[in-house]
């Protein structure tokens, strides 16, 4: 059954649905991140209201300096469980989606596609909102969308510099602003060349 729809959304609501849908989507690293940040401040509270008492047992126990010692322990298991948090929210955003496809990247009079197997995006050239140079390759954005064209997809660095100065003609004035900084010189080294 075909279906058209037409509708706007303002930013406000998007960002609204980025937490949405991260809290929704990746709920264990969620709930963690918060468990970890709340143990972390309930334990900083406790030192700093117990930090006293705590020093005295352990001077007793023959341990000296040993609220410090309790904070260096509570910071470092802090950045242990952070680290070990961030590797869980890799192994889901993974386990979502095949990184590894081949990307198909083709230039046509209205925009750029980049095309997997899975997935599909159409870049008219209105909707580049930034041109970037990595030192692998090529980056267009929309917003915070990337797509990175590496330098070894390029026949030579000729090709590359012809892409380049082919996506740059058709960004709009405030894309050109964005991207000048960071492709200028490459176009200028270009022109330079081909004097």
């Amino acid at each position: 059954m075909p279906r058209e729809l037409t509708y706007q959304l303002s930013y406000e609501r998007l960002a609204r649905l980025s937490r949405s849908a991260t809290r929704n989507a990746y709920r264990t690293v969620w709930v963690l991140t918060w468990l970890l940040l709340s143990l972390f401040g309930a334990a900083l509270v406790l030192l700093i209201f117990y930090g006293d008492v705590l020093s005295g047992w352990l001077d007793a126990a023959g341990i000296p300096a040993g609220a410090e010692l309790l904070f260096l322990a509570v910071a470092l298991l802090f950045f242990l469980g952070s680290w070990l948090l961030r590797r869980l929210r890799v192994r889901q955003v993974k386990g979502r989606a095949n990184f590894n496809q081949i990307i198909r990247m083709q230039q046509d009079d209205g925009g750029l596609r980049f095309m997997t197997d899975e997935v599909e995006h159409y870049l008219k050239w209105q909707g580049i909102s930034q041109m970037l140079l990595e030192r692998d390759g090529v980056v267009v954005s929309h917003g915070n969308l990337f797509f990175l064209v590496p330098d070894i997809a390029f026949a030579s660095p000729g090709d590359r510099l012809a892409f380049i100065r082919e996506v740059y003609g058709h960004l709009s004035e405030a894309a050109r602003s964005l991207s000048d900084r960071h492709v200028g010189a490459a176009l200028k080294m270009g022109s330079a060349e081909s004097v």
